[in-house]
């Protein structure tokens, strides 16, 4: 795992430099979001979605460090904060740390929060507007609307404290956290001009990828605790929250992970060595829920 270790630092290393041009200066006026931006994107995490992209992209034939996939990283990487921002809000899961820090709306004001998460969904689509390719726009919009995330969420607030069914869900997390990863994949592989038989395949790694991702977050909820997550842990099952181990069991949710972990490298075989850095992340992300539990630093400094 050493050489994907390096390669998610590379990629995180870009990932932050480009931000740190495009997000605006916590000097620019009015500083009080600016500074809310810039707390809550730099908070931490390991820019899972930004590394998947670069991966996707360079196992198409792209070349690492292109400037449109750095900027489209960095969108990215601005739409998944946005979504944590309000994510946390009281009025949503009301969580009071995110990634080992108060949230935003601790930090600063919840209408703040709400402005600043509005503030960099805004500028995120500005960046990818500079691209110049329409069909990358339309694919996160779809991403993050309601047949996406938006979707996911709505479904989620309403199933709190309720029994649902393993397909309700599926289709949460389908739409609230997987919707994006695979949008992350399937960006970089348009940006390769990847043919249509290509993007196809990719979808279903992405589809994969994105719910074990949720699995395991899911697990980690019920197993970790704050200091160790760098959230609230146990918050799912304080609010009634619809997941997989109260659907599934915590056994069942561990065994659905590794399930889906091994049908994203099914959906990559046909990339050969090209696919490396994708196999790797698909078991980075299921072996989480091992690296947790290792060490308690571990928690912090790999956590998405």
């Amino acid at each position: 795992m050493s050489e994907l270790m390096q390669y998610i630092k590379r990629a995180s290393e870009v990932t932050d430099a480009t931000l740190e041009k495009l997000l605006p200066a916590e000097t620019s006026y009015p500083n009080s979001i600016h500074k809310l931006m810039r707390y809550s994107t730099f908070a931490g995490g390991k820019r899972i979605r930004p590394c998947l992209l670069m991966a996707s992209h360079e196992a198409c034939g792209g070349q690492f460090g292109d400037k449109n996939v750095l900027a489209a990283s960095a969108a990215l990487e601005m739409f998944h904060t946005f979504s944590l921002i309000h994510d946390d809000l009281p009025c949503m899961d009301d969580d009071d740390f995110r990634r080992g820090k108060p949230t935003a709306h601790k930090a600063f004001t919840e209408a703040l929060a709400v402005l600043g998460g509005d503030a960099l969904c805004i500028a995120a689509f500005e960046i990818l507007a500079s691209i110049g390719r329409v069909d990358i726009i339309s694919e996160i919009a779809k991403a993050l609307g309601t047949s996406g995330m938006l979707g996911g969420q709505v479904v989620d607030i309403e199933s709190e404290g309720k029994q649902v069914s393993r397909e309700t869900v599926e289709y949460i997390h389908h739409n609230k956290t997987a919707a994006l990863i695979c949008s992350s994949i399937r960006i970089g592989a348009m940006l390769a001009d990847a043919p249509s038989e290509v993007l196809q395949k990719l979808t279903f790694y992405g589809h994969h990828v994105g719910l074990a991702f949720q699995v395991v977050d899911d697990i980690l909820d019920e197993e970790s605790t704050t200091e160790t997550l760098g959230k609230d842990a146990g918050s799912d099952r304080e609010r009634g929250k619809a997941t997989y181990p109260a659907v599934c069991g915590i056994a069942e949710s561990k065994r659905y992970a590794r399930e889906l972990t091994d049908r994203a490298w099914a959906d990559i075989v046909f990339l050969g060595e090209k696919g490396r850095v994708l196999h790797d992340m698909a078991e980075y992300i299921v072996t989480r829920i091992s690296l947790f539990f290792l060490c308690g630093l571990f928690a912090v400094v790999y956590k998405e």
